[in-house]
């Protein structure tokens, strides 16, 4: 792999041209569509101070940040999308450490890659990936979370924030939480982080309701009638459908977006407190042994799931009456209960999100 690091830092702090560029760029979509809920706010962070030093991948000139959690390394020209970068990690930092507060600390900064171009995302996915690099090539377009550092390919400003929230939640994960996360909620979780809000003085808060593309993808599925049965849904990771159609894959990450909510909102609030303190134990504690002995009470210990498992450990057995709560909260919160609302929704869907996994 051919980096090089050159020049003594510098220390910048972000402009307001930057965040108010950034600002029209993501949030706008956001205004239009509202949201049903108050975001997840947390104290604004202001003036992040990090280091710029050039950088250089092959024979592509870069620039590399270095803030208090992160490392990245970048190939992208624009100073708006540079400048943006330090403010809006570190608040996504803060935003993870809230979703799973005992957690702990990574051992050294978290090292992110943004490549401009796809020829560049795809050379260094080669060198760095070994025998995972023919998998993660099948992505047209977007990034992953590897062995602890995430790899992205740059879209566009709207679309490469809230990637890099997602894989990162996966990057936090791998370095802050030692044990085993179930694929269900290690998702749900990451597709929560995407959802953002913006203003003149950058990224604001996490808004897990606004995501049109997930959203969308949950209205198709249930006019189709091609929703994943619960039990199911427990049970796959993203493996198990990045070989299939592009519908397939959308309704795998709306739906698992679509359950954490659910957990955490819906049924009057009847898992809130479950599904907080499942939160909390993950931080802490392996869930294997919760997982284990939920399953043993009721299936073959050979068909054990770890997310089935977690699940039942937590929120009880009765999947099919949990599965008819889950169901009745996607039409009525997240898609509308009218068949003609769900055709004028997918009529007006945006283009299929990109791609995003572990």
């Amino acid at each position: 792999m051919i980096e090089q690091t050159t020049a003594a830092p510098a220390v910048f702090r972000r402009s307001w041209l930057a965040r108010g560029a950034i600002m029209f760029g993501i949030v706008l979509g956001g205004l239009v569509a509202g949201c049903q809920r108050p975001h997840d706010a947390l104290p604004v962070l202001t003036d992040v101070p990090y280091e710029a030093r050039d950088w250089q991948f092959a024979r592509h000139p870069g620039r590399r940040l270095l803030t208090t959690h992160y490392d990245i390394r970048t190939t992208v020209r624009d100073p708006v999308l540079i400048e943006s970068i330090p403010q809006a990690v570190e608040t996504a930092y803060r935003y993870y450490r809230s979703l799973v507060p005992a957690a702990g600390q990574p051992s050294a900064p978290m090292r992110v890659y943004l490549f401009a171009r796809r020829d560049e995302w795809t050379a260094f996915t080669r060198r760095f990936a070994g025998d995972r690099a023919a998998t993660l090539l099948k992505i047209r377009h977007g990034g992953y979370s590897e062995h602890g550092v995430s790899v992205i390919q740059y879209v566009a400003h709207s679309v490469t924030f809230p990637l890099l929230t997602h894989e990162g939640f996966h990057q936090y994960v791998y370095c802050c939480v030692k044990h085993r996360m179930p694929a269900w909620l290690n998702e749900g979780l990451a597709t929560m982080c995407e959802g953002q809000r913006w203003s003149g003085t950058g990224l604001q808060a996490f808004d897990p309701w606004y995501n049109p593309a997930r959203r969308n993808a949950l209205a198709d599925a249930l006019l189709r009638n091609e929703l994943i049965p619960l039990d199911e849904l427990l049970a796959m990771n993203a493996g198990h459908v990045v070989g299939g159609s592009t519908r397939r894959i959308s309704t795998y990450y709306a739906q698992v977006w679509a359950l954490v909510l659910f957990l955490r909102e819906g049924a009057g609030g009847a898992y809130a407190e479950r599904f907080d303190h499942l939160l909390h134990t993950l931080g802490r504690e392996d869930l294997a042994p919760y997982a284990r002995a939920a399953y043993v009470k009721t299936r073959n210990p050979g068909d054990y799931s770890l997310g089935r498992g977690v699940f039942e450990a937590f929120f009880g057995h009765d999947l099919a009456h949990v599965q008819q709560q889950y169901i009745e909260f996607i039409r009525r919160r997240l898609v509308g209960p009218r068949k003609k609302d769900l055709l004028e929704i997918v009529r007006a869907t945006d283009p299929p999100a990109p791609l995003i996994r572990r």
